[in-house]
């Protein structure tokens, strides 16, 4: 339940219920632009179910992944940015693409200029992903949530690293819809998890669940060793 000045407004099964001084209608989305964000994005989280894609391996830039940066959010951001070549970008401009489309269409609306990927003069792509840190929900229910990060191995990364620039890594995400009428229609990536290939970083055994989960399958390159304590690395050297 959303309560805006006199109105109280509900979102039940894609449809949106607007309810003035004891009269109940039922109105699309267009009809009801006093409302703005608050309600076009609600809408669209309660009738859009999300696919987890993984990109092939990349070359990170500003990483910020066991940390989150809040330069500009106070509730922090992970984020990344990852530089893929051409011909293996294409399939994920093509997702954009095609989910900013849809919303345009379904909305009747313009296209948003800001996209979640730049091409270069050389044709490598770097797209841009994000994951909200703390998520302020209207109904109170506030939660925080972090990337999954694993090794080349699929095995997850459970203590914090350095990861700087440069190092190489394939990322999981959902390409996420919106619509604004004051930006239009548009995309952002959001980070689920982090496969790390190639560590770039500042001065265990057991199933994997990468592959599963996120679609990452085993790579020669970073692999986060188990830490063993002073007990057992005694009791292994008393065995030579």
């Amino acid at each position: 339940m959303i309560v805006h000045q006199n109105c109280f407004v509900d979102v039940k099964r894609g449809k949106i219920r607007v309810i003035v001084k004891n009269i109940i209608n039922l109105l699309t989305l267009n009809e009801i632009p006093i409302l703005g964000v608050l309600l076009e994005v609600k809408l669209m989280q309660k009738t859009i179910k999300l696919k987890t894609h993984t990109t092939t391996e990349g070359i990170a830039e500003y990483p910020y992944l066991f940390s989150p940066d809040t330069k500009f959010d106070v509730n922090g951001l992970y984020r990344t940015k990852l530089t893929l070549p051409k011909i293996q970008s294409k399939p994920f401009i093509e997702l954009v693409e095609k989910t900013i489309d849809e919303v345009a269409k379904k909305n009747k609306g313009k296209l948003s200029p800001h996209k979640p990927y730049k091409v270069a003069k050389d044709g490598k792509v770097t797209f841009t992903f994000k994951l909200k840190a703390k998520v302020n929900t209207k109904n109170g229910t506030d939660f925080e949530q972090r990337p999954k990060i694993f090794d080349a191995k699929g095995i997850p990364i459970t203590k914090t690293l350095s990861v700087y620039s440069g190092t190489k890594m394939k990322v999981a995400f959902q390409c996420v819809p919106y619509f604004t009428n004051m930006l239009g229609a548009g995309a952002t990536l959001r980070m689920k998890a982090v496969q790390i290939i190639e560590l770039v970083e500042g001065k265990g055994n057991g199933e994997s669940a990468a592959e599963e989960q996120f679609g990452f399958s085993k790579e020669d390159g970073f692999e986060i060793k188990s830490e063993t304590t002073d007990e057992e690395e005694t009791q292994s050297t008393g065995d030579f």
